[in-house]
């Protein structure tokens, strides 16, 4: 008896192992992490300006991928470019993020961009980068008829810096123009559903959750590209939820908190 009872806790302890090993694979925060708190990711997404090149140097020996936050739709008050986007604008904004649309019509704006990317890879020193908003480029998004300027933004920066590592941020629908620019994917909230107005963090039902892993699951066959998840939660019962129903994908998945502004922890 005692020998089944280790076994079966053997099996137990190397399968959970493998589900919090895809689990621990990516690090997302927009927030100032002590550099040492982050180690051993494939995939580590930051806010440039909030570290050094010294820094980035340090974090680099320690993960795979070192990518920087940059939105390709939006802007803030925030954002590093805010100065020389402000007169690039289009009407109306994103008052989930308090957040303006970019007018990327305007030649003028992707010089700035352009500058802004070379100052995140070239200066810092990051591998590559986390591109934001792409779903905006998309059929239900604020930015639609804008989507063949943004895919010649996409074209300049891969031309620019074509041994960088992209990872576009949803907008699935412009795939098959864009996997030929990318790297990787991602996509968030396909388990869970926040709901931004209450402010509350929510699961989607069974039936929406599966008709999005299997839309995902075909696009990803025909792509081939790395699929990396963001979902969101405050509970442990729910993160776990979250990765025994993602466990027979081969996706990297991380676990947050919505604002993203330090490491994941859950009540």
């Amino acid at each position: 008896m005692l020998r089944f009872r280790y076994w079966i806790f053997l099996i137990v302890f190397i399968y959970t192992s493998k589900l919090m090993a895809k689990h621990n694979a990516v690090f997302l925060c927009y927030g100032k992490i002590p550099v040492e708190e982050i180690t051993n990711y494939e995939y580590v997404i930051l806010e440039a300006s909030h570290y050094s090149a010294s820094e980035i140097a340090i974090l680099k020996q320690h993960n795979q991928f070192l990518l920087a936050y940059i939105s390709l739709g939006e802007f803030n008050k925030y954002t590093s470019f805010y100065d020389k986007a402000k007169n690039h604008k289009l009407p109306g904004m994103n008052k989930n993020w308090n957040s303006f649309y970019l007018d990327l019509s305007k030649q003028t704006l992707h010089e700035v961009l352009l500058e802004d990317v070379k100052e995140k890879i070239l200066m810092k020193g990051f591998h590559g980068l986390f591109l934001d908003n792409i779903d905006n480029y998309c059929s239900f998004g604020e930015q639609k008829k804008q989507q063949h300027y943004l895919i010649s933004l996409l074209q300049s920066i891969r031309k620019k810096f074509p041994t960088i590592h992209l990872m576009q941020n949803a907008g699935s629908e412009i795939l098959d123009i864009t996997n030929k620019l990318i790297n990787s994917v991602a996509f968030e909230s396909v388990i869970t559903n926040y709901n931004f107005a209450k402010g509350i963090y929510r699961l989607r039902n069974e039936e929406n959750y599966k008709e999005k892993t299997s839309y995902l699951k075909t696009i990803q066959e025909k792509y081939t590209l790395p699929f990396i998840i963001i979902e969101y939660a405050e509970r442990k019962k729910d993160a776990r939820k979250i990765v025994r129903k993602l466990k027979k994908y081969d996706w990297h998945l991380f676990i947050g908190q919505i604002d993203l502004q330090n490491k994941p922890f859950f009540k």
